[in-house]
């Protein structure tokens, strides 16, 4: 039979509340049992037995038991108010602001939960002695097993995140430069996904697969820096820009957030097993911001609060990472795909193209000659952002449909110009689309009057009006001749290629 001495020593396993201290000073493991709080310094299932490392292993408050037990057994209503007058008293922030993370230090509570797939980051960013680091500190104390670094060690998060499963607040100057120094840039990026692990080679010498570990490193994280953080990392974050209002603030010190830790490991007990009821999306979070944000609104469903106020916030989050892309070389790339199918009225199909030369040639338009992009690099770009490119006599064009079009507006924070509805080449034989055919032939009718055929797609009226041009400077002055010629030439290109209707 396993005895204390044999434990397996441990500060976390699923189920465990959390560990506190009991009257006597020893710490304890408070575990919930048929709906009872219970405290026990040993763990003991059929297959593990658990123990409590010694004290000078947990770098945070430790709650004290009969204070949680108190907690545990009443309501306690005023904890989202209580927590916000304690965050108040170290710094200034927006409304809005606050909401985020007074949400988030809930979610530190339930990061673990059954339910709850991302733990997303929070992101205190300014100019120097704006407060971020006062303020990331008043969170980190009041926080589920909350830890301050300067340092970025990989050892370091590793122990951290494996043995303690606590909230690390990463106070940097540039945090994506030290990350890169440091080796851990893997651990960013992957963190705030559950079930994430990295691995690195620790015993070569044992052969291959012995010589792994692999290391789980999900869990909450706090991040001040003074530098913007890379694209990526940042898509993972929710920014709180600090604003300019200096004052007398309180200095954070851990014993200050000592009794709403209690109260906040009460409500942990309480909701650990609680099942959350299924949310739709909401109409302007998508994407990544709606994955990592999803559970902030669950936990918010299990407070005696307003949600609009958080929703509003992330609805601000999202319009400001709109803007945000809208400012990359792939949002200048979709302003300049929408403003070509503006001017063409492009929207109406359900399918069209666009040459790449003419979105290579707005690309460049203002740039000094020495940045102009090469053809092959918009090519790539496009691909990477999974448009479909083919080449059509000679020259490339990316071919876009309707969903794909509104999505990437969508994603890119640009709505579409009204317009009419998107109009198939070969519509269903109902009455409604009977108008639409009927409508189409009549601009059918009229082009042929005028010596134009009738387009079945953009790229057909394109290739014709290429044709025309191309006979003119050949020679043929008659334009009667060219319009001839190059309604010849189109019927054969329709036999010969696959176009788009």
């Amino acid at each position: 039979m396993d005895t204390f001495n044999d434990s397996t020593l441990s500060a976390y396993f699923p189920g465990l509340v959390d560990i506190c201290v009991n009257d006597e000073g020893d710490l304890v493991y408070a575990i919930l049992k048929e709906g009872h709080l219970t405290f026990e310094q040993e763990y003991v299932t059929k297959a593990d037995s658990f123990s409590i490392p010694e004290r000078k292993h947990f770098q945070f408050t430790i709650p004290r038991a009969a204070k949680v037990v108190r907690y545990f057994d009443q309501e306690d209503t005023g904890l989202y108010d209580d927590l916000l007058t304690y965050l108040k008293r170290f710094s200034a922030l927006d409304d809005e602001q606050w909401a985020i993370v007074a949400n988030y230090v809930f979610l530190t509570y339930l990061h673990d939960h059954p339910g709850i797939d991302y733990c997303p980051y929070i992101l205190f960013h300014a100019v120097p002695e704006r407060g971020k680091s006062r303020t990331g500190k008043s969170v980190t104390y009041v926080a589920f097993r909350g830890i301050h670094l300067i340092e970025l060690r990989e050892a370091t998060i590793f122990r951290y995140s494996q043995n303690v499963h606590g909230t690390l607040f990463l106070d940097l100057l540039d945090i994506s430069k030290k990350a890169e120094r440091g080796n851990c840039e893997d651990i960013l990026l992957l963190r705030f996904e559950k079930g994430a692990k990295c691995c690195r080679v620790q015993f070569p010498d044992r052969g291959a697969f012995d010589d792994t570990v692999y290391y789980d490193i999900y869990g909450p994280t706090i991040i001040a820096s003074n530098v913007q953080l890379n694209e990526i990392l940042e898509t993972r974050c929710l920014p709180v820009v600090m604003p300019n209002r200096p004052g007398n603030y309180d200095n954070p010190r851990p014993e200050l957030a000592l009794e709403l830790k209690e109260r906040l490991t009460a409500w942990r007990a309480k909701h650990l097993f609680t099942t959350f009821a299924d949310l739709e999306p909401i109409e302007g979070i998508s994407g990544r911001l709606w994955d990592i944000t999803k559970p902030m609104f669950f936990v918010n469903s299990l407070l005696p609060v307003e949600h609009q106020i958080l929703e509003d916030s992330i609805l601000a989050i999202a319009g400001e990472k709109d803007a945000s892309r809208k400012e990359t070389l792939e949002g200048r790339l979709v302003s300049i795909i929408k403003e070509i199918t503006d001017e063409n009225d492009l929207g109406r199909f359900l399918e069209w193209t666009i040459k790449t030369s003419e979105i290579r040639t707005r690309f460049n338009q203002g740039r000094p000659e020495e940045r102009h992009v090469s053809p092959q690099w918009i090519g790539k770009r496009l691909k990477s952002m999974s448009f479909n490119n083919r080449r059509v006599h000679g020259y490339s064009e990316i071919r876009i449909t309707a969903d794909e079009y509104a999505m990437i507006l969508k994603q890119y924070g640009y709505t579409a110009r009204e317009s009419v509805k998107p109009i198939n080449s070969q519509p269903e034989k109902n009455e409604q689309d009977q108008d639409v055919l009927r409508e189409v032939e009549s601009g059918r009718e009229s082009a042929q009057e005028q010596g134009r055929p009738a387009f079945n797609s953009p790229a057909e009226r394109v290739f014709y009006d290429e044709k025309l041009q191309e006979f003119q400077e050949g020679g043929v002055s008659s334009s009667h001749t060219r319009e001839i010629l190059a309604r010849k030439a189109l019927e054969k290109w329709r036999e010969n290629d696959d176009v788009p209707f």
